[in-house]
């Protein structure tokens, strides 16, 4: 996966994706809550450093995938990239063919 600057950032589940920033904080999205039956007010993060939000493994609490307005079924995984856990509602979404 690539960042904006074209950069290499492996998604390891603790960095963000986008700007390789480490501290985040919980958030309340009520429009991504609305959209994405997998986020809830527990489990939505955002990067402090640029913003970027992702959802937290229920298992281990690292960030499991990143989600934003324009999120596909493609843009989603339902494996957290640091314990290996899935999660049964992002691979319903994706079953169902949800955009």
């Amino acid at each position: 996966m690539y960042n904006n600057r074209g950069r290499d950032m492996a998604f390891d589940g603790i960095n963000c994706v986008e700007c390789g920033g480490s501290e985040f904080r919980l958030v309340n999205d009520s429009i991504l809550k609305r959209k994405f039956p997998f986020v809830r007010g527990d489990n939505l993060k955002m990067c402090e450093k640029c913003g970027a939000k992702y959802i937290t493994c229920d298992k281990c609490g690292n960030l499991f995938t990143r989600v934003h307005l324009s999120t596909d079924l493609w843009g989603v995984t339902d494996t957290c990239p640091s314990c290996n856990a899935l999660n049964e509602e992002i691979k319903a979404w994706i079953a169902r063919g949800h955009p």
